[in-house]
């Protein structure tokens, strides 16, 4: 699973499967650091592959840190974190390889093609498998099981439909039809440790929410179970059609701001969706999220659960919403606070930080009237989707913070 010593890996854009890549860049390391040097081709065409902080320029670039291990923050977009990452040290495990003997280079091989966005790299070490058949409740129980330290014996599938996988939660890729005539590829999550044992309803209620705000998300659904809840299933909007790839960034491998601590506030979220999309649009959706996180008690909003895709010209947009739920945060405060505040934001909070971006006061205040009817539907849209486990702590604590905002 390991390059041979000086082996640069080829940095390719796959935006359509049928055809080869487009080779974008090569990739070497050097004294723990990446050094990125973008093709001939990119250079030329002023192909903004990462939007801010690696310009199409000539000669090397080296990683401005080590806190994606080592890579460009971009390019660590495309290693798997926590699900995903695990997955793949286990399935390196039964091949004798510890990941701790692997580099960064190293498993960007391993994801080969199989990461997310359009992003791909060879030469591509990925084992190859062949999946004949799905059964979505015996991966939900391996998934568990191995959150609890029991590989199973359906380690090799969850790999190789999860493996790419960013976020706790256990999940997998999957293709699903959406007519007669067409499947489209999907995220399918299943329930992680700590999760309420009705999730799955609890999310979907949540998308329903986020789109009555005027939040832009995938199409998403819920899949039955045995166990009678269901498991949320999310369109990947990084996959818009078979065959078809978006290349996507994260804000936290956009600006190299770590997801796992709060190095970030909605401030900053704001400046960079501005410095990335240069779309006035763009602004206000991402403060209508940041409203929604408030609201809705989504405080699980760290930089790597917003991102980006780029457009045929290179254009950057802000990509839907994802990963919208219940949540507590570490502490219970947000990963970003507005206005230094991450325990108990109020409307004077996010007003302010509007305001500084350039919204108008009648602006603010219909993004967050919007929002605040939306989520005044959750008992209707709770009840329709099958929430009950949870619907008693999530009333409260919904209630309270609508007490609390003004």
């Amino acid at each position: 699973m390991k390059l041979a010593p000086g082996t640069p890996l080829q940095v390719g854009l796959a935006l359509d499967e049928t055809e080869l890549a487009t080779p974008v860049g090569r990739l070497a390391m050097s004294d723990g650091l990446a050094q990125l040097e973008w093709s001939a081709d990119t250079i030329e065409n002023r192909w903004r592959i990462d939007p801010l902080l690696y310009p199409p320029e000539p000669g090397l670039q080296a990683a401005r840190g080590r806190a994606f291990d080592g890579l460009p923050g971009f390019l660590a977009d495309s290693l798997p974190d926590a699900w995903g990452r695990l997955l793949m040290k286990r399935r390196l495990e039964k091949l004798g390889i510890r990941m701790e003997t692997l580099t960064a280079i190293d498993r960007l091989a391993l994801v080969g093609t199989s990461g997310r966005g359009a992003l791909v790299y060879e030469p591509t070490t990925t084992p190859a498998d062949d999946v004949d058949a799905i059964d979505l409740d015996a991966l939900a129980e391996q998934s568990y099981a191995l959150l609890l330290g029991d590989e199973g014996s359906l380690l090799d599938t969850l790999a190789l439909l999860g493996g790419a996988s960013g976020g706790a939660r256990p999940k997998i890729h999957i293709g699903l039809p959406v007519d007669d005539a067409a499947s489209a590829e999907w995220i399918v999550k299943f329930r992680a440790i700590h999760d309420p044992v009705d999730i799955g309803p609890v999310e979907e209620a949540y998308a329903r929410m986020a789109r009555a705000a005027g939040i832009a998300m995938a199409e998403s659904r819920i899949i039955p179970s045995k166990d009678g809840y269901g498991w949320f299933a999310s369109r990947r909007f990084d996959r818009p059609f078979p065959g078809r790839r978006l290349h996507m960034v994260s804000l936290a491998g956009a600006i190299e701001a770590p997801p796992d601590m709060p190095t970030i506030d909605y401030d900053g979220f704001l400046r960079a969706t501005m410095a990335i999309t240069r779309h006035a649009d763009d602004l206000s959706e991402a403060f209508r999220r940041m409203v929604f996180n408030v609201l809705a008690y989504n405080r699980d909003d760290h930089s790597r659960q917003h991102s980006y895709l780029m457009g045929p010209d290179s254009d950057w947009r802000l990509a839907p919403a994802y990963d919208l739920t219940f949540s507590a945060g570490p502490g219970g405060e947000h990963y970003m606070a507005i206005e230094g505040e991450g325990r108990a934001p109020t409307r004077a909070h996010v007003s302010a930080l509007g305001r500084r971006h350039g919204l108008s006061a009648r602006s603010i205040a219909e993004i967050i009237d919007m929002v605040r009817a939306a989520i005044a539907e959750w008992p209707r849209i709770a009840k329709e989707v099958g929430v009950h486990a949870s619907r008693t702590e999530i009333d409260g604590r919904l209630a309270h913070i609508a007490a609390a905002f003004d």
